[in-house]
């Protein structure tokens, strides 16, 4: 075996689960991934000129932007354009997709919304397993319509993790590197 680990560091630490270690990552599992997927899917039901002018056409409102050129025009998407997309994805499908992919996005989107959440009781931690279970129930219409072949797609299991994570963790913008991201651009990059 080459450049395996044959014998790992942690076995025979008693307290030691090395699978905790690895804690949510909103920017990168949810945004770059989830929302990404998501995004893509979408040419399965229009192709992007049409995305585009669904895009383009939805009214213009306070606190959301407007993408006047649509999104097949976007290069390199940054954080904020992938949550400024997500904010109105679910508008630019609804009379152009069926009913039960509307559920899943909709499903997806709330848990990507909950998990953000500031604070987190037994409530809020019950709205994200619900919504993850809701998107479970229905998922399947995105195989049987084409979107995917599978849905075997580590960001999505993932999101399984998130309850116990947030219960041992406390909520996710404890461990977002959203902050060092800008903190790496603001003293580095600049200042290079």
């Amino acid at each position: 075996m080459l450049g395996g680990v044959r014998q790992p560091f942690w076995v025979g630490f008693p307290l030691c689960d090395i699978h905790l270690s690895i804690t949510p990552n909103v920017f990168h599992q949810l945004y770059q991934g989830m929302i990404k997927h998501m995004v893509t899917w979408c040419s399965s039901f229009m192709d992007d000129a049409e995305l585009d002018h669904h895009v383009h056409t939805l009214p213009p409102c306070f606190g959301l932007r407007h993408f006047k050129g649509g999104w097949s025009c976007l290069s390199q998407i940054s954080g904020k354009e992938w949550k400024d997309m997500a904010s109105i994805l679910l508008g630019c499908l609804v009379g152009k997709v069926p009913s039960e992919v509307l559920v899943c996005y909709r499903a997806l989107l709330d848990f990507i919304y909950i998990a953000q959440y500031p604070t987190h009781d037994d409530e809020s931690l019950q709205y994200l397993e619900d919504a993850l279970d809701l998107f479970h129930e229905h998922k399947q219409v995105l195989i049987d319509i084409g979107v995917h072949n599978h849905l075997d797609i580590p960001k999505l299991h993932s999101m399984v993790h998130y309850m116990e994570l947030i219960k041992n963790f406390g909520t996710t913008d404890n461990y977002n590197t959203e902050m060092f991201k800008w903190f790496h651009i603001d003293m580095a990059k600049e200042g290079w």
